[in-house]
């Protein structure tokens, strides 16, 4: 199986909405990327969705790849991580608080 995974057709985090900026909103050659800015602004956290077929496939031991555009600059850092919702355990809360410092941990109740 080769099969592009599709950003998530909703909020990258529930209750975060209003922190949302989408990237690629009006440029057709790519798709809408919606995101929260994480590590106090440094960085675009997304939300990808898997099919049926693609969570199967992984279940059944394929891989994830990760394509980076760097346009021929330097490969900035990324991270590729898994999480259920709702997002409500003190790991996420830990990571949460690292990358935001702030103002926005609403919808997140501990």
């Amino acid at each position: 199986m080769f099969d592009i995974v599709e950003p998530h057709d909703g909020p990258v985090v529930v209750g975060l909405e209003k922190f949302e900026t989408v990237y690629a909103k009006d440029q057709p050659q790519y798709r809408p990327l919606r995101t929260l800015p994480g590590r106090k602004g440094d960085s675009a956290i997304a939300r990808f969705h898997f099919s049926d077929a693609q969570r199967k496939a992984i279940a059944d031991g394929a891989d994830i790849y990760l394509e980076l555009l760097h346009f021929g600059g330097p490969l900035a850092p990324s991270l590729i991580m898994v999480m259920s919702e709702p997002a409500d355990t003190d790991t996420f809360r830990s990571w949460w608080k690292a990358q935001t410092g702030g103002p926005y941990q609403v919808g997140v109740a501990k």
